[in-house]
């Protein structure tokens, strides 16, 4: 018997000093229990566009807008102190109908805890075409419904014709997305006409695919420029007139529209060659539409802006002159030259330029943007598509239907993007 009692003594002083142990191990883990309640990084995705945040103290700021018509997003990550507590969990809807709302970070100790505000922005208008109208030249500007100038940033699609490639990404999700996750304002369909597999030898393909871009544009309440995308027009001259007199006919009533004639010109005479032929084409619009933007090319490769500068089209109104630069060719001498146009009295419009490629260091591109702010132009990057140059936007064998995230876009891509987004802020 007393054996036993012993025994149960020696159970109950065993359970009493684990029973302190395990106390005092808590007691001493609560003591170094973090204080920590920051929120380290957050991100949103709406129709699977990512929104990043940027953290300032408290203020939690979209990087970029959220589409007039937007209700809610979905918290896509989000990363807090170790071991912390937060009210909204990975995959949580969340309203975006006051622009705000609150979220709070519990630290491990469970006491101290931080309140941020996560603040939205959205665009005030539902389109942007809704938001200017329709876009007219007056002096050297081109200016909306208020007739304060605009200045929009979208992308070229590349040639239209068979089998280049380029004709792959000639859909109305493209379109979407680069909308939504580029901000893009307006895009360029570029419908090769004579080079091989282009209008001019299977007309029902690149025209469908070029209507495509434009509807899906409509649609999308973005701008679009109907590209004649052709280095000898001249030499098409009536092909060009039915082919704008069908068009204007069918899209001549969207203030989206813009008619570009002729892409690049070679080497040959402006007064001579490329303002009659111009006023011919501009005509049959006119006789259709008598509003829409039209944009003509110029020599050179459409850097010689100088040029239509001193001999400009007088006998039709709302008209604009091409400029186009690559940055690895075109530097201040070409900005020079363009700036004395717009001196001269012309509008300019950059329906295409290209970036350095292959590198996001490109100091030459941030003066031609900067250029391009400044003279509140309207530009356009070269190009959607997935072609192993450096002026693709995306990387080979991407998804043809948009939808694109950051590894599959080119350098060129990553830094046209950013122009995009930030255009308009």
């Amino acid at each position: 018997m007393k054996i036993i009692n012993h025994l149960f003594l020696f159970v109950m002083l065993a359970i009493c000093f684990s029973c302190s142990s395990t106390s005092n191990e808590d007691d001493e883990e609560f003591l170094n229990a973090s204080s920590s309640a920051d929120l380290i990084s957050l991100e949103a995705i709406y129709k699977n566009s990512i929104f990043n945040f940027t953290i300032d103290g408290v203020n939690v700021i979209c990087d970029r807008k959220l589409p007039f018509e937007a209700s809610q997003i979905t918290i896509n990550s989000l990363s807090i102190s170790s071991k912390a507590t937060v009210n909204v969990k990975v995959g949580q809807f969340i309203s975006v109908s006051n622009q705000s709302f609150n979220l709070t970070v519990v630290a491990e100790d469970g006491t101290t805890q931080k309140d941020y505000q996560v603040q939205f922005r959205k665009d005030e208008h539902r389109t942007i075409v809704e938001k200017h109208g329709l876009l007219k030249v007056s002096g050297n500007k081109i200016v909306g419904d208020d007739n304060e100038p605009v200045s929009l940033a979208g992308n070229s699609f590349f040639w239209s014709n068979n089998n280049w490639g380029g004709h792959r990404f000639y859909k109305a999700s493209v379109v979407d997305w680069l909308k939504i996750d580029w901000n893009t304002t307006i895009v360029r369909a570029a419908m090769g006409v004579d080079d091989t597999g282009g209008y001019l030898s299977d007309k029902t393909a690149n025209k469908s695919r070029l209507k495509t871009i434009v509807e899906a544009a409509i649609d999308a309440g973005i701008y679009v420029i109907i590209d004649w995308h052709s280095h000898h027009a001249e030499n098409y001259e009536d092909e060009a007139i039915a082919f704008f007199q069908e068009m204007a006919t069918e899209y001549g009533e969207y203030n989206n529209i813009i008619y570009e004639i002729y892409n690049e010109p070679l080497d040959i005479s402006w007064d001579d060659t490329i303002k009659p032929y111009a006023e011919k084409v501009i005509s049959a619009i006119r006789e259709i539409d008598p509003d829409n933007l039209i944009v003509v090319g110029t020599p050179e490769w459409s850097q010689r802006v100088d040029l239509a500068a001193a001999n400009p089209i007088t006998n039709f109104s709302n008209i604009a002159y091409t400029l186009h630069f690559y940055s690895v060719h075109h530097q201040q001498w070409l900005r020079d030259r363009a700036s004395n146009a717009l001196n001269q009295g012309i509008a300019l419009f950059v329906t295409e330029w290209g970036v350095l490629g292959y590198t996001q260091d490109d100091p030459e591109t941030e003066e031609w943007m900067q250029w391009c702010k400044e003279n509140e132009l309207i530009h356009l990057s070269w190009a959607v598509n997935d072609k192993e140059e450096e002026w693709s936007i995306v990387k080979p064998n991407s998804n043809t239907n948009g939808q694109w995230q950051t590894s599959n876009l080119t350098e060129s891509g990553i830094l046209t993007r950013q122009i995009n987004r930030n255009w308009n802020d």
